[in-house]
């Protein structure tokens, strides 16, 4: 019997494990999965970004205005998709989409483009907004409240009903998106813009500005073809001219009066003095 004893108290101290042994395992296998884990999530991400995604993706136009033509609204979206890789983390897709939607020239911003969902991309920005016609001897170019091209060129006459710019002597841009050159349009557009909310606002048909480059002189034109002498942009008028507002209040007169601003058949009306002169 003491025999036996001897022989279980020695196989017992045989399979005892030192106090180190545990937890040498337990760091033995967090390195293993440290490793594998090193190694296999790189591979899925690498994996995720050459999936083709599950669905076709949505090209959203964040704010798109409801003038905005068909045509156009599917060739912005088309232009993203283009631009987009097949994963879902590529950014260089994005920022080509964004340069892309720019060029575009229905924006005056674009500010991001990013992804909503995997299937969704988002196109986020400021939309210019059709103000004029420049009128040139290549036809109507469409332009923005800021003189920006947009891309809408018409031939003579057959632009929508908007105010148009006539006697620029400034060549047209290069690319939709860029302002007209020069200080003209620009000065046509900020006085056009005095009286864009006005009741008689459909009144006035054109802006001349063929004797800018000579004198600074602006004039305007009404649907019946009567000449409003303006003279110079609003805040640059010369000392002999009176502010912009007094001409502004020449027209409201005449409009409460006859329900005319160029007061019915008067070929030709000069907003410049104290006086308005009629002839």
């Amino acid at each position: 019997m003491a025999r036996t004893k001897t022989s279980d108290e020695s196989t017992t101290r045989t399979l005892k494990l030192p106090a180190w042994a545990e937890p040498a395992a337990w760091a033995t296998a967090l390195g293993g999965l440290t490793v594998a884990l090193a190694i296999w999530v790189p591979r899925l991400v690498d994996r995720a970004a050459v999936t083709p995604l599950p669905a076709p993706i949505r090209v959203v136009l964040a704010d798109a205005p409801a003038w905005l033509p068909r045509d156009d609204r599917v060739a912005i979206e088309r232009t993203v998709l283009r631009s987009l890789g097949s994963s879902p983390f590529d950014q260089d897709g994005l920022r080509e989409a964004k340069d892309a939607v720019r060029q575009c020239g229905w924006h005056a911003e674009v500010r991001q483009v990013h992804r909503a969902d995997v299937d969704e991309v988002v196109v986020e920005g400021t939309w210019a907004v059709p103000f004029a016609l420049v009128c040139d001897a290549t036809g109507e170019s469409l332009v923005d409240t800021h003189g920006r091209l947009l891309p809408r060129h018409y031939p003579a006459g057959q632009g929508p009903k908007l105010l148009r710019i006539t006697g620029v002597a400034a060549p047209r841009p290069a690319s939709f998106g860029q302002a007209w050159p020069g200080a003209e349009v620009t000065a046509a557009l900020r006085m056009a813009s005095l009286f864009v909310d006005r009741p008689w606002r459909g009144q006035v048909a054109s802006v001349d500005l063929s004797s800018w480059a000579k004198d600074g002189t602006i004039r305007l034109a009404t649907d019946r073809g009567c000449e409003l002498v303006w003279g110079r942009a609003p805040g640059d008028e010369s000392p002999a001219e009176v502010p912009a507002m007094q001409k502004l209040g020449a027209l409201q007169l005449s409009f409460d009066r006859s329900g005319r601003i160029d007061g019915g058949e008067r070929p030709s009306i000069d907003l410049r003095g104290d006086y308005t002169l009629a002839r």
